[in-house]
């Protein structure tokens, strides 16, 4: 146990959930934060803390620009990756609330969610998705931009198309400078609305603050010992609360 170290930060510290994250840049910024596998080259692959710091950056940039009002909804649905996590504390750093969606949801129960949480920025996995969606959201109601992460013939195709759509790889800045992290932030501020499966009805928007999600996971600390060590496996999808 000696070569094992905590090195927990506080409710009080983080106040919200993008300010845990910067916490921890500021704390390790060469340890490893997420370890992914990535498909096309067949191996694992990492970013350090620093190397995250620097990719939600860009995405704050890139957010910013779309002018998006303090509280405005985005959404993503995407399968697990670094990705997930660079958007989702973009939005949470920018005020914004994120609305996470499962990529295997019916397309009528996406589109109503979409509508129900007036979501104005999408992110999608790939332009299948996208494509089998956009035949029900159509072209009214509040979403105006939609990021597509994977770059093809056929999401390059829908680009051209609708001037909703871009690529990820393109609505990304090259370099964005460092992390901001806001002076303002508010714990119990609205973080996230997630919907329940709707298999009996309509889905229901679940609402979440920075401190109802901080406080769970304090909680589970007292309960398991924690150490900077340790390499935690998510399997679950990241759209889901657990």
């Amino acid at each position: 146990m000696a070569h094992l170290h905590e090195n927990l930060i506080s409710l009080d510290e983080a106040v919200t959930l993008d300010g845990l994250f910067a916490c921890r840049v500021r704390r390790s910024p060469q340890r490893e934060a997420y370890r992914y596998f990535d498909k096309g080259s067949k191996d694992w692959r990492s970013f350090t803390w620093a190397q995250m710091a620097h990719q939600v950056a860009r995405w704050q940039a890139a957010m910013r620009s779309e002018q998006a009002p303090k509280g405005g909804r985005v959404a993503i649905q995407l399968r697990n990756c670094p990705e997930w996590v660079m958007f989702d504390q973009a939005a949470l750093s920018l005020g914004l609330v994120n609305v996470p969606l499962y990529t295997d949801d019916r397309p009528d129960n996406i589109s109503y969610i979409l509508k129900e949480a007036d979501v104005n920025i999408l992110l999608v996995q790939d332009a299948g998705r996208w494509r089998r969606l956009a035949e029900v959201v159509g072209d009214g109601g509040p979403l105006r931009r939609v990021l597509l992460l994977d770059d093809s013939d056929a999401a390059r195709k829908l680009a051209a198309e609708d001037e909703r759509v871009r690529i990820v790889g393109d609505w990304l800045p090259d370099d964005a400078g460092e992390l901001i992290r806001r002076d303002d932030g508010d714990a119990h501020a609205l973080a996230s609305i997630v919907y329940t499966s709707g298999t009996t009805g309509r889905p229901k928007g679940v609402m979440l603050s920075h401190h109802n999600m901080l406080s769970v996971a304090h909680g589970s600390l007292t309960l398991l010992d924690c150490y900077q060590e340790d390499v935690f496996l998510s399997f679950l999808p990241l759209s889901n609360t657990l």
